[in-house]
């Protein structure tokens, strides 16, 4: 018994040390991980640029949620004040910074220097000079259409700035196919963007730009109640690429309405049907902007372009800069990320071509599933006994299952009765924020006539509509071989209105996998050994579609 209790006084002992041991060996990599927290992520404005005299310059950074920020421009020291949560551990810090109305146009102001502090540890991020602008004798309160011609029309007045992170542009009936929802070929005005009020009339839910654009009221407010900003010059186009995008950094003189266009593409009819798409460019047009001064523009190895070519013109009386990009793989386009910051200065983020799913990023959306409010759940349709979000989180999940499985990144998003995602708007929002080639959102039809049967999926933007058209003829033919009595229906791709396709940073498609309100559809649908085969073929059609079909 005496060597018993001395051999279980030795093991405690050992025990003990090994504790030790193990938790001084944890104690330094903990403090270590500390250590190199970073303090400064991002800052903004990115580069510089160019400004106006009198100007008031919003300095952003987005930093530890325990850190002191400044931004120093010249002389001038900006505290930057804790603003909105980014996550747990990073909030935006923001300040503002007035140009000195002496200043002289052509004067440098200075690079900036943004500076994070905390518990002794220091973090800087600089930033290119700003430039007091020249007007080319042209002051904000005189009024110059720029152009080259008297059918350039003369910009003055009242001028609005988009404060959404995107906003959806209208096209008055007179010039467009008379949409009720946003114009399909016209990319959102990202947080920023300044225009002219062309007509303003507090009746109305939209307010007409001098641009040609309508734009909701709740997306905008005044920037300035009178004056003019003169004609825009772009003068630099940087691009840069890494594994996932091409990203262009334009410096002009003020934040202009532009557009994005991947073309060619070709309408089947006046309405808003494509019938096809096989871009070979990128054209981007700036509003009011009478020059492109940019020389050479380089693009890297990795680049998803590979030359460019700019010019101006006159349209509709806007004078517009041009800039057109090749692309390095025609087709290949899914779409754009945009933003201005407080300089004017727009970045352009466009994802790299990928072959196939290996790589790609892709959001899927089981359709309906949330509540309302505290006690109403939005189920979807409800016939032959089937619930169809229920039926949409199947498919989803069996469908996240195969898309990973050959390579890909995907985002679920988490509708299954929470609250968070009732609103159609929140979910595009939280695809946006994750930055996806594609958007994918699963539904199942109903109908009052119970003979109704098929499969249809429905596209908006031009560079989607391959993609839905790919996705429903692989699920066509899928359930050609789950229905036995070969009664299948394709009922094609179509152009639609729905919220969830409408969005312009990627590419996307509302999928109906058939009728849930058909005894016979009812059955292959709910059948549950059929999800790997709705899955597998859902599938094959983004795949063939990343692959340029």
């Amino acid at each position: 018994m005496h060597t018993i209790g001395w051999k279980k006084k030795l093991f405690s002992v050992l025990a003990l040390m090994l504790a030790l041991v193990m938790m001084m060996g944890t104690l330094p990599a903990m403090a270590a991980d500390a250590s190199f927290e970073r303090l400064l992520k991002t800052v903004e404005p990115m580069g510089g640029g160019e400004v106006l005299a009198g100007q008031d310059v919003t300095l952003r950074a987005l930093a530890h949620k325990e850190a002191t920020v400044t931004a120093r421009i010249g002389s001038t020291t900006v505290t930057l004040k804790k603003d909105s949560r980014e996550d747990g551990t990073y909030y935006w810090f923001t300040g503002s910074y007035k140009v000195p109305t002496s200043a002289k146009a052509g004067q440098s102001l200075g690079e900036i220097l943004f500076t994070a502090q905390k518990d002794g540890r220091t973090e800087t991020r600089t930033t290119g000079s700003m430039t007091v602008a020249k007007l080319d004798g042209i002051t904000p309160s005189q009024p110059d259409g720029g152009g080259d011609g008297s059918s350039v029309k003369p910009q003055g007045g009242q001028q609005v700035i988009v404060t959404s992170d995107y906003a959806d542009v209208f096209i008055p009936a007179e010039n467009d196919r008379d949409e009720d929802y946003s114009a399909p070929y016209y990319y959102q005005l990202p947080k920023g963007t300044i225009d002219y009020v062309s007509t303003a009339s507090s009746g109305s839910v939209n307010c007409l730009l001098a641009s040609g654009r309508k734009v909701k009221y709740s997306d905008i407010k005044t920037y300035a109640t009178s004056g003019n900003l003169g004609d825009n010059t772009i003068s630099r186009v940087g691009v840069s690429a890494d594994r996932s995008y091409t990203t262009l950094d334009i410096s002009g003189k003020w934040s202009v309405p532009f557009n994005i266009e991947a073309q060619p593409y070709t309408y089947l009819n006046a309405g808003n049907t494509v019938s096809s798409f096989s871009p070979t460019k990128v054209m981007i047009t700036f509003d009011y902007t009478t020059d492109i001064k940019t020389g050479s523009i380089s693009f890297p190895s990795g680049s998803c372009f590979t030359s460019a070519s700019t010019y101006t013109r006159v349209k509709n009386g806007i004078s517009q800069g041009v800039l057109e990009l090749t692309l390095r793989e025609p087709g290949k386009y899914y779409g754009c990320y945009a933003s201005y910051d407080s300089m004017g200065q727009l970045q352009l983020r466009f994802l790299n071509p990928v072959s196939s799913l290996e790589g790609a990023r892709i959001v899927i959306d089981p359709g309906h599933g949330s509540y309302k409010n505290s006690t109403t759940l939005d189920v979807g349709a409800v016939a032959n006994g089937l619930y169809e979000h229920k039926l949409n989180a199947d498919k989803a999940a069996a469908l996240a299952t195969e898309l990973r499985a050959r390579g890909a990144e995907v985002y679920v998003l988490d509708t299954w009765e929470s609250t968070d995602l009732y609103s159609l708007y929140a979910r595009l929002d939280a695809a946006v924020a994750w930055e996806p080639h594609l958007y994918i959102s699963v539904h199942h039809n109903s109908s009052s006539n119970t003979t109704a049967r098929g499969i249809e999926v429905y596209y908006n933007t031009p560079w989607s509509m391959n993609l839905a058209k790919n996705v429903c003829n692989n699920i066509f033919g899928a359930y050609q071989q789950m229905d036995s009595g070969s009664t299948a229906l394709n009922r094609g791709h179509k152009f639609s209105e729905f919220a969830v396709t409408r969005n312009k940073q990627f590419a996307s498609i509302l999928i109906e996998y058939g009728f849930i309100t058909s005894p016979v559809e009812a059955a292959v649908l709910s059948d549950k050994s059929n999800l790997p085969l709705f899955a597998s073929a859902t599938a094959d059609g983004i795949e063939a579609y990343l692959a340029g079909k």
